[in-house]
């Protein structure tokens, strides 16, 4: 059985390194029941296993699920490992992020700061989960509109990898495309294409142009040409990204409602509202399902919808939207 699970473990490796997540469901739940069979559940490669399918579960938008196995690996780690074993800190790590796309970003926090103190006790401050650590807390302060401490730790994270990894890194090329929106966001756009295009460049000499990590830069320089008034390329962008999110995901994911929520966007800087309306409407369904009327993308979901009718004339559906808003705030 251990030979079959470390094939299996093999198969599963080369699908998440091609981003091929829909492939790698079956197998990862088939490989937890062998882990399970082999080991019982009380082992950590059994809590690693739930891990890895926590992420995927988180990945593929089922939040719920993800959780879920999140929640009971770490219970595992921390009664087999302990609570300042680097494990702990990834499991912590790792039901951040989750907090931290649900919109719960106090949790998300208090959970990253904690694993950042681990890791640094434990591994050290040059140490490439550290580093990954720094990247995630960056993101959540970028999600909380904080770009200068985003900016910060986000540097500080590309400085590590970079003298750890190298500089064809994919941490590197994450880092470099973190930064990008980070950039964007404070109107430092020559810079945001400058690290945006080597980001880009990485990930087409490593993973290659149908990956997932591709797609998310390419989002993001759809962002940039949206930021520097060049609808027509960002349309572009925009709607060859949902054409890969479509292929990765499916069309019921929050990363094609953001892929949507954009394209809405240059569609109403170009007046083309129809279109504009269109997309702001499948994006709210998608996240009203997936995120709930909490989340903070629903919420400003439904507050470009209002603006969008307001520019239309409809101020009724504006104002009922703007309503529906403030009641479920951010």
């Amino acid at each position: 059985m251990r030979k079959e699970l470390e094939d299996l473990n093999e198969q599963i490796a080369s699908l998440n390194q091609q981003g091929r997540y829909k492939e790698v469901k079956p197998l990862l739940q088939q490989a937890l029941e062998l882990t399970y069979q082999e080991y019982g559940e009380n082992h950590p490669l059994y809590a690693t296993t739930l891990n890895d399918l926590g992420g995927l579960y988180r990945a593929t938008g089922d939040y719920a699920k993800s959780e879920s196995s999140f929640l009971k690996a770490m219970e595992i780690i921390g009664n087999v490992m302990g609570k300042e074993h680097p494990d702990y800190a990834t499991c912590i790590n790792n039901l951040a992020g989750l907090y931290r796309l649900m919109g719960d970003y106090a949790r998300a926090e208090q959970l990253f700061l904690q694993a950042w103190d681990i890791y640094a006790k434990t591994l050290g401050e040059e140490h490439f989960l550290y580093a990954s650590n720094l990247n995630n807390l960056a993101l959540l302060y970028q999600d909380m509109g904080d770009y200068d401490r985003a900016e910060q730790l986000q540097c500080r994270a590309l400085e590590i990898s970079r003298r750890t990894k190298g500089e064809d890194d994919l941490a590197c090329a994450t880092s470099l495309s973190n930064l990008a929106v980070i950039y964007t966001a404070k109107g430092d756009l020559p810079k945001a294409e400058q690290v945006l295009r080597q980001s880009l460049g990485i990930y087409g000499r490593t993973v290659g142009t149908e990956h997932p990590l591709y797609a998310s830069a390419l989002n993001n320089l759809a962002g940039l040409y949206y930021a520097k008034g060049e609808y027509a390329e960002a349309e572009h962008l925009y709607l060859q990204v949902l054409e890969s999110c479509d292929k990765i995901w499916g069309e019921d994911h929050p990363n094609y409602a953001s892929g949507l929520s954009s394209l809405g966007l240059v569609y109403e800087a170009t007046e083309n509202y129809d279109k504009a309306e269109q997309c702001y409407l499948q994006a709210l369904g998608i996240r009203r399902r997936i995120l709930g009327e909490g989340h903070p993308e629903y919420v400003d979901n439904l507050n470009n919808l209002a603006t969008l009718y307001e520019k239309m004339g409809n101020y009724a559906k504006a104002e009922q939207l703007r309503a529906q808003g403030k009641a479920n705030p951010k």
